[in-house]
């Protein structure tokens, strides 16, 4: 199995290959490190496309030979250059000839430093793949060459009660040795909260509605023909006037991943809801888009 890493030479290349390299050795995977050099369309026969093509290429080779000293010697590395019309079409050809597990990409340059930000390559890959893609909070670092996953979070709402999504990240958690939890988020706008209910009822309100989200957490994470794939599972309730402060108010840990729910529509292979938008993109951890898939009626 195969863990592809999409390297751009910049700081999100560097990103990348930290969350890349610490899902293969976490999951088992050899790593591919994989940088794509736009082709020209249509040629151009003047020999200024070679020579651009040509300062892009030693771009890409000196990127990838950094990149290579960012990973353990644990891992089985290979480093490929590879020519498409487009950095997003180049990745996904390269992740489908290696039956890649899945896909780490950085977040866009001109994010937030620790957070998820969705460039535009990302989103391209998003809603082209048909492979699990994770991403990597802008200047994410796990501090080592040795880092595996310690923990993974999946963020649990209305969309993810019915789907596999639970027992399959309780599944990876327990084949990798990680601890498991689940955060839901419950989001109240201080416009929206003025005046409308007091805070103690409010607090009630949150409480009962937390109370009934863990019951079906734990029927979930128990149904099945072979019973309970979690023999423990923290759960968590992040609060606040806006997503960015719910996800903020939870504690997070070195070397976690959250899990986020992702569906399938006609025209997107990881379509994400307007809530687990807001999630991803306030999330100071790497994320993980595992996509949903609901029982049969």
């Amino acid at each position: 199995m195969t863990t592809v890493i999409g390297l751009a030479p910049n700081e999100r290349g560097a990103a990348a290959v930290h969350l890349g390299s610490m899902l293969a050795r976490s999951i088992g995977d050899d790593v591919v490190v994989a940088t794509v050099v736009p082709t020209p369309w249509p040629p151009n026969p003047y020999r200024v496309d070679a020579e651009y093509l040509e300062l892009q290429e030693k771009a890409a080779n000196e990127a990838l030979a950094l990149a290579r000293t960012h990973i353990g010697p644990d891992l089985s590395v290979e480093l490929v250059t590879h020519h498409a019309r487009s950095v997003s079409s180049g990745l996904l050809e390269v992740a489908r000839q290696r039956n890649a597990t899945l896909v780490a990409l950085g977040s866009s340059s001109g994010g937030m430093l620790g957070l998820v930000s969705l460039g535009g390559v990302a989103d391209r890959i998003l809603h082209s793949s048909d492979i699990p893609v994770t991403l990597a909070p802008k200047g994410f670092d796990t501090g080592t060459v040795n880092a595996r996953v310690s923990r993974i979070t999946v963020a649990f709402g209305r969309a993810d009660v019915d789907s596999d999504l639970l027992r399959t990240a309780a599944a990876v958690a327990k084949d990798i040795g990680a601890s498991l939890r689940v955060a839901c988020f419950a989001v109240r706008p201080l416009t929206a909260a003025a005046g409308s209910i007091e805070s103690g009822a409010e607090d009630l309100v949150v409480h009962a509605w937390a109370d009934h989200l863990e019951s079906e957490i734990h029927s979930a994470l128990g149904a099945g023909e072979t019973g309970s794939v979690a023999t423990r599972v923290d759960f968590v309730v992040g609060q606040g006037g806006s997503w960015a402060e719910a996800v903020a108010g939870i504690p997070w840990t070195e070397h976690e991943v959250l899990a986020v729910g992702a569906s399938s529509s006609a025209i997107s292979r990881f379509f994400l809801g307007s809530h687990a938008s807001k999630i991803v993109r306030s999330a100071p951890v790497p994320v993980f888009l595992m996509p949903r898939t609901m029982p049969e009626a």
